[in-house]
């Protein structure tokens, strides 16, 4: 049998497909874990779809399938036989994984099982004396490696109840993956350490080859258009011929290949849903793998487990990604959630969004500043605005610049003048009261709590997000 071995991730680094120039402003993402198994035996291999979580688990003394349904916090045994069944895989009702029971001589008869949720029914699908491993599942279709050949790739059609080879090349071909009617795997025929990317299209009957580099590439993974894989074409030449394994996806809408990951140390394991990657990273020291993920639409690396201990073997589906993890002492099937707070506005939009509310006599009224005459009155509102105005110049001063001396000084302008107009706008949010004459302190321009209420909190949001941005 094939055990992947275990391997996890880390992040918040942007620009693997261009970036972001400086000074635009990314939501933040965050990720809330949650342990689902507790049993003090290894659990591992997970795998996840809407509220159902799989994985192989090891407390009867041989390897089980087990289950657990996020919505009602149930944790079920789907196999109870006693040889070994591992690498779940589960889509909708279904959950398929490689089994053990037929074993013929310690080789032969590692068979394709399944389990239907809806009505309770276990089934083996290709219980023929040949090793048949690894499987995946997509709707009406489960995919596996086959060896009744030489290692091939066949599939199922729950639908029809037909079995057909989708390869016939006399190398490896392994570790498939389907989404729709694609279904992709780890290619050997142009050579074992030139492995590439293949797929093949139910709908059409064609047989694509998707890379070619000539590196080794292992574990693919396919969701809608995009394709991802580990690939070692950043290896140290021949010297190094296993180091530096990478993430990378190519996309079948554009032609596109990308690479995801840029780290030095190894990434590996990727899986994708939608437009997050995740993979089993070691830039953090081994055993100390991590979870790492990428979000295609904002370009955004986040790291997402940071415990010392070992995280591997990540699935993800939804806002869920899961991944086992042996912080406990042993391996443990763990559970992140990941959420993303809006992106803080932009400097400049928060400093003309307090221009505009000075701007306006409907936001505060002529009778609502200070003097003598009208005339002082409406000088001082205009005088804000130039400070404003002046405090937006230097803030597009800093963003069109690389240079971080202009960066710094053209941001520290916009902050001086922010405080300058609190010195005007402070009394009622510091004191009470607006500062006067008599009072001690600067005398405030605007004179009443309700309409220095209007700024006095966003002047001081914007003289914080400026600080932040300075460089060190």
């Amino acid at each position: 049998m094939k055990w992947k071995a275990f391997v996890a991730l880390a992040i918040v680094v942007a620009g693997l497909f261009g970036g972001f120039p400086i000074g635009t402003v990314k939501a933040q993402v965050t990720i809330t874990e949650t342990q689902i198994t507790t049993n003090t035996a290894h659990q591992t291999y997970p795998a996840v779809y809407g509220d159902t979580i799989v994985w192989m688990d090891e407390r009867n003394g041989n390897w089980d399938i087990y289950m657990y349904d996020l919505s009602t916090g149930v944790e079920t045994p789907i196999t109870t036989n006693t040889a070994h069944q591992a690498s779940p895989a589960v889509y909708g009702d279904i959950i398929v994984w490689t089994d053990e029971r037929n074993i013929i001589g310690g080789y032969g008869g590692r068979n394709i099982y399944m389990y239907d949720l809806s009505t309770g029914t276990e089934t083996g699908i290709a219980p023929i004396p040949f090793n048949q491993v690894l499987p995946a599942v997509y709707g009406d279709i489960i995919v596996w490696q086959d060896g009744r050949n030489t290692w091939d790739i066949y599939m199922y059609d729950l639908s029809t109840s037909t079995e057909t080879p989708i390869t016939t090349n006399p190398a490896t071909q392994a570790d498939p993956a389907v989404y729709g009617d694609i279904i992709v795997w780890e290619d050997k025929r142009n050579g074992w350490d030139n492995g590439d990317i293949y797929m093949y299209d139910l709908s059409t009957g064609v047989e694509t080859q998707v890379t070619t580099n000539p590196a080794n590439v292992l574990y693919p993974a396919v969701y809608g258009d995009i394709i991802v894989w580990t690939d070692n074409r950043n290896r140290n030449g021949d010297i190094d011929m296993y180091g530096n394994w990478d993430i990378y996806m190519y996309d079948l809408s554009t032609g596109a290949e990308a690479q995801v990951t840029t780290n030095t140390a190894h990434q590996a394991y990727p899986a994708v849903y939608g437009d997050i990657i995740v993979w089993e990273d070691w830039r953090n020291g081994y055993p100390n793998r991590d979870i790492y993920m990428y979000d295609l639409s904002t370009g955004v690396e986040t790291q997402v487990t940071t415990d010392t201990a070992d995280q591997a073997i990540p699935a993800v589906y939804g806002d869920i990604i899961v991944w086992t993890d042996n912080r406990t002492g042993n391996y443990d099937i763990y559970m992140g959630r990941i959420s993303s707070a809006p992106p803080p506005t932009p400097p400049t939009e928060q400093a003309e969004n307090i221009e505009s509310i000075v701007a306006d006599p409907s936001n505060i009224p002529r009778s609502d500043f200070d003097g003598a005459t009208d005339k002082v009155k409406d000088n001082r509102r205009k005088a804000l605005i130039n400070r404003l105005e002046a405090v937006i110049i230097d803030i597009q001063t800093a963003e069109a610049s690389s240079d971080p001396s202009t960066i710094n000084t053209a941001y520290q302008s916009a902050i001086d003048q922010l405080n300058s107009i609190l010195d005007k706008t402070d009394g009622c949010s510091e004191r009470g009261t607006p500062d006067t004459q008599a009072s001690g302190y600067t005398p405030d321009w605007i004179i009443t709590s309700e309409s220095q209420a209007l700024i006095d909190p966003l002047i001081r949001d914007l003289i914080a997000a400026l600080e932040a941005l300075l460089i060190p």
